[in-house]
């Protein structure tokens, strides 16, 4: 059997690629995207925001507001109205997104009413599956 010896590269960030080149924990490294990307938690919006999967739900317009400074790759509703989205290339801070999420109003729902005065955002989890 042959064996091969790796004589550079390791798991860690590729400059240029990801945020920069970083071996700590809780930095997302890119494999197949080519844009540092940002994951946020979106909660304390209250409301069933799978409900609001809908035209002109609440979950729409929290992603339009997101994606005027960020594309969005992937979100995810969870039942405890949480909504966690990956963006590549955002130029949101999670405070600056949780102060133009808040101002959108105090229902914001199409179906249930969905307090988004109330939100709250995080981008320190990374994009932990818990």
């Amino acid at each position: 059997m042959a064996i091969v010896t790796r004589v550079n590269g390791d798991a860690a960030g590729v400059v240029n690629v990801d945020a920069g080149r970083s071996v700590a924990n809780a930095t997302i490294i890119n494999t197949g995207i080519a844009a540092p990307i940002t994951a946020y938690k979106i909660t304390a919006m209250g409301g069933n925001l799978a409900a609001e999967l809908v035209t002109g739900g609440a979950v729409e317009t929290v992603l339009r507001t997101l994606g005027a400074n960020a594309s969005i790759l992937a979100y995810q509703v969870d039942s405890n109205s949480q909504l966690s989205v990956i963006t590549e290339r955002s130029a949101w801070s999670a405070a600056d997104l949780q102060t133009v999420i808040r101002t959108l109003g105090a229902n914001i729902g199409a179906v249930t009413a969905v307090d988004a005065s109330a939100a709250t955002v995080s981008s320190s989890g990374g994009i932990k599956l818990a």
